[in-house]
């Protein structure tokens, strides 16, 4: 026993020294702006667990980076010595992969938390010389921000480590433009740690949103609108612990890796050409998981029914489908049923699934069945048609209903006159059952859609002096049940259509963009 301690105590201080050596390469030349923190031991490899011998550990090598830290783009150079000679040296880049984590049952979608995981990708490889040197020039790839680790791998072997740092950018698409101008605001080097995960953007002192780049590689794109009147405006992105400005971050423990202040850009209005049209913006179908049939969706179930097609399999509420089935019994009388959910978050009886009659149809002598249904004026989100004859459930298929904006307000109303918007195809999980609303780019409130079978009907007073307001409706995830992480609910998600939870799950949810001109 006793001399199983004591090797494992040798381990521990040769350890302690290789991590000594990787800590160097991390510290840069200046210490205006000091590393985060020293790099991670890398994850352990699969299989049997074996201890490396002493020899392997003294001949991991250092890899050195030139300039230490740099944002995405920018040129670096790694460069080791003492390298196995005539080798060629694989040189990998230890990324970060971001998920949402979700809880899918038939009833609902819940928030659960964000997560990071290790991967290995290949930056190039560089041949060593004679001497055991070794040298290559790389561009910072788009990855999360902060420190990631640095490998030499020879023949499935490491043989060599060092670090790079990830700086935090943030740029604007432009600094000047007429009310109504789409300014497109990028932050690349997001880290995936608590303070530096999301980002919080304001205008004119108000808060407008949150940026998040989970499943982006630490890249953000999110795009608000100038809003008047004629002249210049603040526009700045702040670092956030909870998806809001942290407004002394200089004051806080993370002060070196956050920034003493936002990052900040004068916009300049130029004119006012009045109340643009109304417009959504949808997420890139690329964006979007293409859920199968038998995928973990709200409505649905684990019964071996003859699946159905639908055509379309989505869209918005009263439109037309039509159901496609074979293999049914022949020259049956069957009825349609939409699956829905009823009830809200908020009463004691809380919701439950429950199903809509559609209308009735016949199977043919072959035992196919086609036919029509209107989509009812009900919740957006995953649903499902289900065939039945009698009792007996033969046949079903996933429908996604859509958002859409039913009525915009006027174009031009009087000061403190009352506007309407409405909405319907608001869902009723954690992920779409409400909007966040934002009024010339300040955040005004949140609405939700649940009780109300998918409908949200704002009423707001126009305000303001005169000339054209913005009003911008955005997905929001309405709660969730984080582990020790930062929360972002009820809030503008400025980065929906690219990094929102539900796109792994088939949501498409938009944003909507509306404005008035407030008139004398």
């Amino acid at each position: 026993m006793k001399k199983n301690m004591k090797r494992r105590s040798t381990w521990g201080i040769l350890g302690i020294l290789c991590f000594g050596l990787l800590l160097l390469s991390c510290v840069g030349q200046s210490t205006s702006e000091p590393a985060k923190t020293t790099p991670t031991i890398p994850p352990a490899p699969s299989g049997p667990q074996v201890a490396p011998s002493a020899a392997s550990l003294g001949s991991v090598k250092l890899l050195k980076t030139t300039p230490e830290k740099g944002t995405v783009g920018t040129s670096f150079t790694i460069s080791g010595e003492g390298l196995p000679p005539g080798k060629t040296v694989d040189l990998q880049w230890q990324a970060w992969e971001g998920t949402y984590v979700t809880k899918v049952s038939p009833d609902n979608v819940e928030y659960v938390e964000r997560t990071y995981a290790k991967k290995r990708t290949s930056l190039g490889s560089v041949a060593s010389d004679a001497q055991g040197k070794a040298s290559a020039t790389f561009s910072v790839p788009e990855d999360h921000g902060e420190i990631h680790e640095i490998y030499g791998v020879v023949d499935g072997t490491d043989i060599a480590k060092g670090a790079y740092r990830i700086l935090r950018s943030v740029t604007v698409s432009s600094t000047k433009g007429p009310v109504g101008e789409p300014i497109v605001i990028t932050v690349k080097g997001m880290a995936p740690s608590y303070y530096q995960s999301t980002m919080a953007v304001r205008w004119d002192n108000r808060y407008t949103g949150f940026i998040s780049t989970v499943t982006t590689k630490g890249t953000g794109i999110a795009k608000i609108r100038a809003a008047g009147p004629v002249g210049d405006h603040v526009l700045q992105v702040y670092p956030a612990s909870h998806a809001v400005p942290y407004l002394n971050s200089h004051e806080g423990p993370n002060w070196h890796i956050l920034g003493v202040y936002p990052d900040t850009f004068v916009y300049t209005v130029t004119k006012d050409n009045g109340a643009p049209e109304a417009a959504t913006e949808w997420p890139e179908d690329s964006r979007v998981a293409n859920v199968s049939i038998d995928a973990p969706r709200t409505t649905a179930n684990s019964t071996s029914a003859v699946p159905a097609v639908l055509q379309p399999a989505s869209g918005t509420i009263l439109s037309k489908v039509t159901l496609r089935a074979d293999s049914l019994p022949l020259n049956t009388d069957v009825q349609l049923f939409w699956v829905t959910a009823r009830g809200n978050r908020a009463s004691s009886s809380g919701w439950s699934l429950d199903s809509i009659a559609l209308g009735k149809a016949k199977t043919g002598a072959n035992g196919s069945l086609q036919t029509t249904f209107e989509v009812p004026d009900d919740l957006g989100g995953w649903h499902t048609v289900r065939v039945y004859a009698g009792d007996k459930l033969l046949s079903d298929a996933p429908y996604y209903v859509e958002r859409n904006l039913l009525q915009a307000p006027p174009k031009r109303v009087k000061a403190g006159e009352l506007i309407t918007i409405q909405m319907k195809g608001i869902g009723w999980t954690e992920l779409d059952n409400g909007v966040a609303v934002t009024y010339d780019n300040g955040y005004v409130g949140m609405a939700c859609g649940f009780n109300s079978n998918g409908n949200i009907t704002l009423y707001l007073n126009a305000t303001g002096g005169p000339g054209t307001h913005l009003i911008d409706i955005y997905p929001m995830i309405y709660e969730g049940h984080p582990n020790k992480q930062a929360f972002n609910f009820a809030v503008p998600q400025l980065t929906a259509l690219e990094d929102q939870p539900g796109l792994a799950l088939g949501y498409r949810l938009p944003i909507f963009r509306v404005a008035i001109e407030v008139v004398p």
